[in-house]
Formats: C-alpha cells, structure tokens, sequence
C-alpha cells in the first residue's frame, strides 16, 4: 500500500466516523441527557482536520513543510473562522469548545502525518 492510499484511507474512516457519529451518537446522548464532557457538540470540529488535510495529501506528496502548513490553515479555517461566523451570528454557533477540539485534531493530524512518514520514508526503508 502507497502513501497516499493510507492517507485516503485515514480520510474516509474519520470522514465516515464524524458522520456515524453526528448521526447516531450525538442524537442518542442528547435524547438521554447523557454528560459526555461535550463531545456530542464537537463531533465535526474533532474530525475535520484529519480528514481535510489527510484527503488533501491522498493526492499530491507534499512536503512535511507544506504538509505542516496544511495542517495549521485547517486549524485556523476550521477552529478560528468557522467558529467565528458563528459567534457573528451568521451560521451556527461559536463554541471554545469547538475551538479546542479542532486544536486537538490538528495535534492529532500531526501526530498521524509523522506515523505516515516515518513509515514510508524512503531512507527509513532502506535501514530496515
């Protein structure tokens, strides 16, 4: 398996993960009153770094350097500017827990991008 299908791979099963979620888990913990610490609320926020940049980079190999920037510009489009119409009052709601969720997945992304490397770095293969 390539790069870039594990990265398409991540992708799809946090795309398809926020989704299950949002749509079973979320209704079920509202509907039963259940306290989750706020994870109900932050489904979308916690998934979309992971699956936008890991989507992104199924296409093209990008350097760690871009790959890192990637990663920071999803963090801020998703837990500054989304969150941010929201407390406009022009979609949605702004929420700080939202705001550190979408930190959470970009450390997440992060952490998934170096396992990825590390792994299919070229020198690292040629050691082992």
């Amino acid at each position: 398996m390539t790069k870039k299908q594990v990265y398409l791979r991540i992708s799809i099963c946090f795309a398809l993960l926020g989704l299950l979620l949002s749509i079973f888990y979320r209704p079920y913990i509202y509907a039963n009153n259940v306290y989750d610490f706020g994870f109900a609320d932050v489904i979308g926020s916690f998934v979309s770094v992971i699956s936008f940049c890991t989507f992104v980079w199924c296409n093209k190999d990008y350097s760690n350097k871009v790959k890192n920037s990637h990663i920071f510009l999803a963090i801020f489009v998703y837990g500054v500017l989304w969150e941010f119409l929201g407390y406009l009052k022009l979609y949605g709601t702004f929420d700080k827990k939202g705001v550190f969720a979408t930190i959470v997945s970009g450390l997440l992304t992060y952490f998934i991008k170096m396992v990825v490397e590390k792994k299919y770095d070229k020198k690292y293969l040629k050691k082992h």
